[in-house]
Parts: C-alpha cells; sequence; structure tokens
C-alpha cells in the first residue's frame, strides 16, 4: 500500500533507519473479533525496533482508534504504531502521554521505545529533551497568541503585564528559550523577546509542553465575587464563543493566589457555581470577562470530549 512507501521513505530520510513490514499472519487470530475488522495490521521493523504497525480504515472516531491501539498491545504484548493521516494537537498529547507510537508520513512521527519525537516543522529530538514548561512559562506563551504580543518586549516590560516578579518571568523565560519557543535580541543594554516561530508553530509546538493549569475544581455559592476575581471558564467559555450549549451551573476561573480566594467558601460538593482554582492568574490574558481561546484549550488537556475539541480546533484555527 502507498502508506507504506511514504512511511519508509519518511523515517529513512529522517533517522535514516531502515523499515521493513511483513504479514502478521503468526498472531492474526489473537486480534479479537470486535477490531478486526477496523485496520489493516502489519508487522513492522524500523532498525532494532520491533511492532505492530496499525492502519485504521477510518480517522473520524480518534478515542475508538485509539483504544484499538492500547487493546492491541496489551493483547499481543508488542508495542504498536497507529499509521495516520493527521491529529489534531489534543490527540498528540493523548497518545504520547499513553506512550502509544504513530507516524503521520511526512509531518509527524513518535516512538518512545526509541526515543523518536518529530515534530511538523521536521526538527528530530530526543524525547528526553522534550521539557514540560512552568505555569508561568505557559501563560506568557497563551498572553503573546491571545491577547498581547510580547514580541519586543523586556522582562521587565512584561512583568508590568503579568504581574509576576522578574525572577520568576527571567526563570520562566528561559525555560521558553531551552524549549526552542523563544530567543532574545540585544538592543543596547537591553535583552528583548523575541518570537521567532509563526505563531501556528508556536502554539503547536508549545501545546504538548504545557499541563493544564487547573488546579483543582471546587465549588461555590458567591457568583458575583466570582464573577468579580475570576473570569468566566470552561463549558461557561466556551458557550459564549462557540455554538456549544451553557452547562447548568456556571464556571469560574480564579487564581489560587488571590488574597479574596477564601471569600468564596470553597468546598467539593455544594454551590450554585463551580470555580477552577488556577496555578496562574486568568484574568491577565482574558477578555471582556472570558476566558482567551488559548488558555481554555491548556484548561481541557484531561477532557477528551470530540465535541469540545472540535470546537475548540475550530477557534483555535481562526486565532492563529
Amino acid at each position: 500500500m502507498q502508506y507504506k512507501g511514504n512511511i519508509k521513505e519518511y523515517i529513512q530520510q529522517s533517522f535514516g533507519w531502515n523499515v521493513r513490514f511483513s504479514s502478521l499472519n503468526d498472531v492474526k487470530n489473537r486480534i479479537p473479533y470486535g477490531i478486526f475488522n477496523a485496520a489493516d495490521y502489519d508487522c513492522v521493523e524500523i532498525d532494532n525496533f520491533k511492532g505492530v504497525a496499525i492502519k485504521p480504515h477510518s480517522e473520524d472516531d480518534f478515542r475508538m482508534n485509539k483504544n484499538i491501539a492500547t487493546t492491541l498491545e496489551k493483547r499481543l504484548d508488542m508495542p504498536v504504531i497507529l499509521i495516520l493521516d493527521g491529529i489534531n494537537s489534543y490527540q498528540r498529547k493523548s497518545l504520547i502521554e499513553s506512550r502509544i507510537g504513530f507516524v503521520i508520513p511526512g509531518k509527524q512521527i513518535y516512538i518512545p521505545q526509541m526515543g523518536a519525537l518529530m515534530s511538523e516543522r521536521g526538527l528530530g529530538v530526543n524525547l528526553s529533551f522534550v521539557e514540560k514548561l512552568s505555569a508561568v512559562a505557559g501563560a506568557m506563551i497563551t498572553l503573546h497568541l491571545g491577547t498581547k504580543s510580547l514580541q519586543g518586549l523586556s522582562i521587565s516590560d512584561v512583568a508590568k503585564i503579568m504581574g509576576y516578579s522578574i525572577k520568576t518571568l527571567s526563570l520562566a523565560a528561559a525555560e521558553l528559550e531551552r524549549a526552542g519557543l523563544i530567543s532574545f535580541k540585544l538592543q543596547g543594554r537591553k535583552k528583548l523577546l523575541d518570537f521567532p516561530l509563526s505563531n501556528k508553530e508556536l502554539w503547536e509546538k508549545a501545546f504538548p509542553m504545557i499541563d493544564s493549569p487547573v488546579e483543582k475544581l471546587l465549588f461555590s455559592s458567591n457568583s458575583a465575587l466570582a464573577s468579580e476575581i475570576g473570569v468566566i471558564s470552561s463549558d461557561s467559555a466556551l458557550s459564549e464563543i462557540s455554538m456549544l450549549t451553557s452547562p447548568p451551573q456556571n464556571i469560574y476561573a480564579v487564581y489560587a493566589r488571590n488574597p479574596q480566594l477564601g471569600e468564596l467558601d470553597l468546598n467539593d460538593s455544594m454551590g450554585d457555581i463551580k470555580v477552577e482554582v488556577w496555578k496562574t492568574d486568568p484574568t491577565i490574558s482574558s477578555k471582556d470577562g472570558i476566558m482567551d481561546i488559548f488558555s481554555l484549550a491548556l484548561s481541557y488537556k484531561n477532557d477528551d470530549d470530540p465535541r469540545v475539541w472540535k470546537e475548540l480546533n475550530k477557534l483555535i484555527n481562526e486565532a492563529l
């Protein structure tokens, strides 16, 4: 099949590894009947790696294809690689966190057993160098992409905007520089932030490195204060900017270090509203009291609802 030739060429050019496909006849009878006709299955050898290549017949249901991969890996006791035409940033993160290999010929590759990760930009790196960014570093990215460009600003300029100390932001900027997301330009004695990637490239590269900023989800009955010190978030925010319906309870995001947080009388189970307690200040990049789309997407990182991600990806693409 054509995809096999594309994969061989892609991996050979990217890493110099030889790729061989062969029949899976010896273990085909161990593939559960329920998923047997949902994909094409082959044995694949890449350099010293040996596993099972799975080419789904349809990519409409990501959760089903991920389930096929996890089921087959357990049933055959062999690593698997999903062969896909494309995935969004959330789906990529979901596969990486589950250590499920995937190849999108010509674009992306992830094979955890070989320590291989390659982005759409064609940069092959060892997985040990793919780091997680701190919450403040993530907030710098969402602010830059969402409501206030940080291009050409100094750290002291950013401190005035975000309200964090120069030391905290200097450490966060150093993380971003190590991750290849920003660089610095000298202007006299000043070091100014430079974002060499396009917004689309920046988001796609940064998204897997940033964890959800939501620390915990609690309840309150003080909606007036929540709306004053926080921003509309989660399903409430998404319903404001998309076609999705409003949730039964309004949801707000409030900074964990807000001095008025205790006045919300937060608890685990009772209240008229839900309150997300955030590691960073969600008001920094909000607009008109509603969370920006990039921060909103990060808050959904642990949610795999396809309806939500369809809307999020549409809005993100429009914003980029």
